[in-house]
């Protein structure tokens, strides 16, 4: 199934396609303004590509997926269908695996689903910040949940693989040559698909200026609980208290508080010196305009405080093109799932009841 985050490009001729190149004409040529966008604030720190970097290709903007009713089963149900979605007529199902949540969750259910088709699990031998090796993390996680059928193929950091150029533009994951090696290992193995856990932190992480809204879901001492978790980052409780007083303003006047409060290096956008002129001006315009227009967006919604902060940490959304040959997707970006997630209400992504704050914040990707 493709996710309803794949992006198309309109050429000069009227005609549409996945690929700018397939538009752009006899002749295709670099726009070197839109890749100078690429080093204006909200694009370089946001992650995205916000226009088409080839001359006379219009990207067109994808469409924030609309919520729909959770199925019978809930959250955990839609992710079962996804899952069974993109690996439908798959022989070899492929897992990328960190030793995370996310990605834990998807090998979790690629393996219900599997019905005796094999299963894979792709994971880059590498230290994390605590000293420990991912590939032992790793296996201890299948030991833990009976999943030693699993077939573990580690990556060594050593074995690197160019990472295919792509039209769409740079790269934007960390390690590509080791993602380009773990899909060159895959189309080895024959997989068929190759599925990840991207998306879930930007899908389903607990908002900021949630304090309200989890007290009225959740009762005064989870919310207290919550407002200690997010003291550790952003504007802290300070921040939820000027968002429980905005509720009090005009939509405009709440978004502009709103971005000012959370995104402050983003009130005034700067592009970057090493922008020559006169694209260093133009990235700068395009970046204080794309500041208004989200401003705008956010008041038009009458959005509050936690509903912008959870439609920020999502959109906009480039998925990453193919490190290889293999189909690559994530079960958290297919329009079943997506369509499910959004239906849920924020404060339903915390879980006060959880041991510690990092799980409280992960409760929804813990309960799939």
């Amino acid at each position: 199934m493709i996710s309803p985050l794949v992006g198309a490009f309109r050429g000069g001729d009227g005609r549409t396609a996945a690929c700018p190149l397939a538009v752009s004409g006899p002749a295709p040529g670099v726009d070197l303004d839109a890749v100078g966008l690429l080093l204006a604030p909200p694009a370089l720190t946001g992650e995205f590509c916000p226009v088409s970097l080839w001359r006379g290709v219009e990207r067109l903007p994808v469409r924030p997926v609309a919520p729909a009713a959770l199925p019978p089963g809930g959250l955990r149900a839609a992710f079962a269908a996804s899952v069974g979605e993109l690996t439908e007529g798959v022989a070899t199902i492929g897992v990328a695996v960190s030793g995370g949540l996310d990605s834990l969750a998807t090998l979790v259910h690629a393996c219900q689903v599997a019905d005796g088709r094999r299963v894979i699990a792709f994971t880059i031998d590498m230290t994390d910040d605590d000293g420990r090796s991912s590939v032992a993390v790793v296996r201890t996680l299948l030991r833990s949940l009976a999943l030693e059928h699993v077939r573990l193929e580690v990556i060594s950091p050593e074995h690197r693989t160019a990472a295919p150029w792509s039209a769409l533009g740079p790269r934007r994951d960390a390690l590509p040559e080791l993602n380009a090696a773990v899909a060159a290992r895959a189309a080895e193995l024959g997989v068929g698909v190759l599925l990840s856990g991207d998306g879930a932190d930007e899908l389903l992480g607990v908002p900021r200026y949630a304090t309200g809204a989890i007290a009225r879901r959740h009762g005064v001492r989870a919310a207290a609980r919550y407002a200690a978790d997010v003291a550790r980052s952003g504007p802290g409780v300070m921040g939820e208290v000027l968002a429980t007083g905005s509720s009090l303003l005009r939509p405009v006047r709440r978004a502009g508080a709103y971005w000012a409060v959370n995104w402050p290096e983003w009130a005034d956008p700067q592009a970057t010196a090493v922008l020559a002129e006169p694209y260093r001006a133009r990235a700068m315009a395009w970046a204080r305009a794309w500041v208004a227009d989200r401003i705008t967006q956010h008041a038009e919604a009458g959005r509050s405080w936690a509903q912008a902060d959870a439609h920020d940490a999502f959109y906009p959304h480039d998925l990453l093109p193919a490190a290889g040959e293999v189909q690559e997707a994530s079960p958290y970006l297919t329009q079943t799932f997506l369509s499910a997630a959004w239906a849920l209400p924020l404060a339903d992504r915390y879980g006060p009841h959880l041991p510690t704050a990092y799980w409280r914040c992960k409760a929804q990707v813990i309960s799939l």
